[in-house]
């Protein structure tokens, strides 16, 4: 390969008069990129077979998703890839907990097949809490070090998953322990909302490298200090990017140690907003300086994750590469993946195994299923916008014996729906403000029950019922009568359609469910999915019932 480097034979392609962004050393050179057999062999003065004249255009590295998870864009490995790549996204850590929780290894053999099968190059990160919570009900029950060994040898399978159970880390719990011990040479990814002081050294001790979950600046330099990467969330419900980019840049705060990722983002925000393209257009729109934005999506999570390819227009390097006609707004003319324009074309999908598309099994759920005995005081979930966090508020609420969702309250319900217990738990809900209906689904965080909102229990129970026979997905009720459903039946987490097709759909659902009354701070079935997650403040809905996060115990009906 050197004698295409040396330039004294003609590279496959050439890239030619480029400006090209160098992020070692913060500068834009007009130079011809050379690329052999996928892989930049050199940047410079070079001739090709094929040449490209891209004068005045704007060359940069693919993109790099430090930290999502693929079933929250509802469609499969194969349907994505062709998305992200046309975002300029052209590596992504995935972390694929959502289908372990429901079908186990059987899950991750799919998605670990299905991304094999993509032009996206897509990491795995292997899922360390399956289940987060011991409490809660998952499909697969545990996911255990054993079982992880099976992957470690994976090209593919490059670290350990966001570490959901900080206290068997700090208390050194022996299931956690050889989890840890496992990936002790490979990178793990951390999860500690609201998380502080001696807890998070303890926690960082471990080894723990990175962290998604800060929700301010101050939160966010916290883990910093103590050595962690910071990983910047711009999800779907979570969009964490401004505060913190805000507080760095007002304090002085270098961003070296951190990285974009999107960690939720669905679907339709992908196609009309962007993906990581978003993130870097937001930065800088905020004031970060363009060469740091772009590192942040480049060669930080690069490095973070030792992807040594990757993350620079150099020799050496993957050619993985965004041709841009403006930096700023990170105006994307063309994509190159492996040193070949990414068509995005159709590719055949793996098909998933049958049990793998029948996974949910709820008991008859009735009306006396589902009620809730008013208090002086009940105890409410009350949801935050633009956030995974919730109040625990305690509040007089309207009704006489029984709670009678109006303004502005609702009714929760989550059922049980891997065949296990047949458990039904119910709650008030706040702040979501969803009228004339109800709207369902079967992606509820972690152990992805099936969770359903609303102001009445007729909508709420026809909500369930056409979740059941779809075998998963997002459901809107309107006035006792099913007017959107997005099926998702692989795991009842995601789909087999088109992603133009789930994006529409997704589209038309939300505008509805906002129409209803849901605030536009709120997306809807984010928040919804988020509110049976144990491991975020302050209180969650789990099939078993309402739970208190911070006092860690059940509430008592």
């Amino acid at each position: 390969m050197f004698e295409y480097s040396l330039g004294k034979t003609k590279s496959q392609l050439v890239l030619k008069h480029a400006k090209v962004m160098n992020v070692f050393s913060n500068e834009w050179i007009e130079q011809d990129i050379a690329i052999q057999y996928g892989t930049i062999v050199g940047v410079g003065a070079y001739e090709g077979e094929t040449e490209i004249d891209l004068t005045g255009k704007y060359v940069v590295p693919g993109f790099i998703d430090a930290h999502m998870h693929i079933e929250s864009t509802l469609v499969a490995p194969e349907e994505l890839s062709k998305v992200l790549l046309a975002q300029g996204t052209t590596t992504i850590l995935s972390d694929p907990h959502e289908l372990v929780n429901v079908k186990g290894a059987e899950a991750l053999d799919y998605v670990l097949q299905a991304g094999r099968n993509t032009t996206l190059d897509i990491y795995t990160m292997l899922p360390s809490s399956v289940p987060c919570f011991d409490k809660d009900t998952n499909g697969a029950g545990e996911f255990t070090a054993a079982q992880m060994s099976a992957y470690i040898d994976d090209p593919n399978v490059i670290g350990l998953g966001e570490v959901m159970r900080v206290k068997d880390v700090v208390l050194e719990e022996e299931k956690m322990v050889e989890k840890l011990d496992l990936f002790k040479d490979k990178p793990i990814d951390g999860h500690a909302p609201n998380v502080s002081g001696k807890e998070l050294e303890a926690y960082r001790f471990a080894d723990i490298l990175t962290d998604h979950e800060s929700s301010t600046y101050e939160e966010a330099l916290d883990k910093l200090r103590c050595g962690f990467y910071v990983l910047i969330r711009e999800g779907s419900q979570a969009k964490n990017l401004e505060p913190i980019v805000k507080g760095f840049l007002a304090h002085g705060i270098p961003f070296t140690r951190t990285a974009f990722c999107t960690d939720d983002r669905h679907l339709d925000d992908i196609l009309n907003e962007g993906h990581i393209s978003h993130c870097i257009q937001k930065a800088i729109a905020l004031g970060v300086d363009e060469f740091t934005a772009y590192k942040m999506a480049t060669l930080h999570p690069a490095t973070i994750y030792g992807l040594r390819r990757k993350g620079a227009v150099a020799a050496g390097y993957q050619a993985d590469l965004v041709v841009l006609n403006d930096p700023k707004t990170v105006a994307i003319d063309c994509v190159y993946k492996n040193g070949h324009k990414a068509t995005l074309k159709h590719l055949k999908a793996i098909e998933p195994s049958e049990d793998l598309l029948h996974t949910v099994v709820i008991p008859e759920v009735l009306k006396e299923d589902i009620q809730i005995k008013r208090r002086d005081k009940n105890h409410v979930i009350e949801v935050e916008s633009d956030s995974l966090l919730t109040k625990h508020v305690e509040e007089e609420v309207p009704g006489y014996v029984y709670f009678e969702p109006e303004a502005p309250y609702n009714k929760a319900v989550v059922v049980e729906r891997h065949g296990k217990n047949g458990n039904i738990a119910t709650a008030i809900l706040k702040g979501f403000n969803l009228t004339q209906g109800a709207i369902g689904s079967t992606i509820a965080h972690d152990s992805h029950n099936m969770i359903l909102v609303g102001d009445n229990d007729d909508d709420i129970l026809l909500a369930a019922k056409t979740l059941e026979h779809f075998q998963g997905g997002y459901v809107l009720v309107q006035n006792h009568e099913v007017k959107h459903i997005i099926p998702c039946p692989i795991a009842g987490l995601i789909s087999t359609q088109k992603a133009q097709v789930v994006s529409g759909l997704l589209k038309e659902l939300k505008e509805d469910a906002h129409k209803m009354g849901v605030p536009a701070s709120l997306d809807p079935f984010q928040a919804l999915s988020f509110l049976a997650l144990p491991v975020i403040p302050e209180i969650r809905l789990l099939d078993g019932g309402l739970y208190d996060v911070v006092q860690e115990q059940f509430i008592k009906p």
